[in-house]
């Protein structure tokens, strides 16, 4: 959930997945709706291997080049 007031269409949020290398294995728009609000969200399609580490990281205000601003991160097994 975004934060409040926020609107990922609009502030160009995107989701990137690393593995545990740092290696990126996909990416997405947090939103891929016009006017998705705070509660926008999307489903990221990936070929991950089960068992394996894998790192979520959140940006704002950016693109899948240019980044942007992190905002968040996190761990999680696949």
């Amino acid at each position: 959930m975004a934060p409040s007031g926020r609107d990922p269409y609009n502030g160009w949020d995107w989701i990137e997945i690393q593995d545990s290398n740092g290696k990126r294995v996909t990416w997405d728009w947090a939103c891929g709706n016009a006017n998705c609000a705070a509660y926008g969200s999307t489903l990221i399609d990936a070929n991950l291997t089960k068992g394996a580490e894998y790192k979520a990281l959140y940006y704002s205000d950016g693109g899948r080049v240019t980044k942007g601003t992190l905002q968040a991160e996190f761990e999680f097994w696949a």
